[in-house]
């Protein structure tokens, strides 16, 4: 009797060994960082009697929408909910991508990113509470053959490079006007004038 192992299909590990050599040969295509400047993008359209955010992002679609108690339908994952998401979609990736340059073999990497959301303000109730998601949290699971210290200095690593969590922790400036030819710049409005939230 022929014993036959077990077939092990590639996983998480062969693919960052991929990864890593594609990452390499790229940078030595683009060695300049001009040569990495791209303009990204998403449209955002809502227009039946849903309210139902329809997202467009290159050649993907999603939705958003709230709950009951704001109108909605809860359809979709509501903004706080989607830029949790983005954060962890974002911190999963920049640990593939520093431990396929690293050489740090995983076979699997989960990253549950939660924060505390208030909606009062546009329910016009007073709150004390941030106007933006707050106390954001990210747990990472990392599993593989690597030492503990190797995959604590890899999520260090990964922490101070990911770069929605980077423009979570500085300010920068946003341009929002109206489309098309209308003159002029938006009326300044203090922010205490409008209820905010997300």
């Amino acid at each position: 009797m022929t014993h036959t192992p077990a077939v092990r299909r590639p996983g998480l590990a062969e693919h960052l060994r991929d990864k890593g050599a594609a990452m390499r040969d790229a940078a030595r295509r683009r060695p300049d960082g001009a040569d990495w400047e791209e303009e990204v993008g998403a449209v955002c359209v809502a227009d039946d009697a849903t309210g139902v955010r329809k997202v467009t992002v290159g050649d993907w679609s999603l939705i958003g929408d709230g709950g009951p108690d704001i109108g909605g339908f809860g359809l979709g994952p509501s903004s706080p909910e989607l830029f949790c998401a983005v954060v962890s979609t974002c911190l999963t990736h920049t640990i593939l991508c520093v431990a396929a340059l690293a050489d740090v073999p995983l076979d699997r990497v989960e990253v549950r990113v939660g924060a505390r959301n208030n909606d009062a303000r546009f329910f016009g109730v007073p709150t004390d509470a941030p106007a933006v998601p707050y106390d954001l949290t990210a747990e990472v699971e990392l599993r593989g053959p690597a030492e503990p210290q190797a995959l604590a200095e890899l999520l260090a690593t990964a922490d101070a490079r990911c770069p929605m969590l980077r423009l979570v922790r500085a300010e920068h400036s946003v341009t929002v006007r109206l489309a098309g030819d209308v003159p002029g710049e938006l009326p300044a409005v203090p922010p205490t004038a409008l209820p905010a939230g997300g």
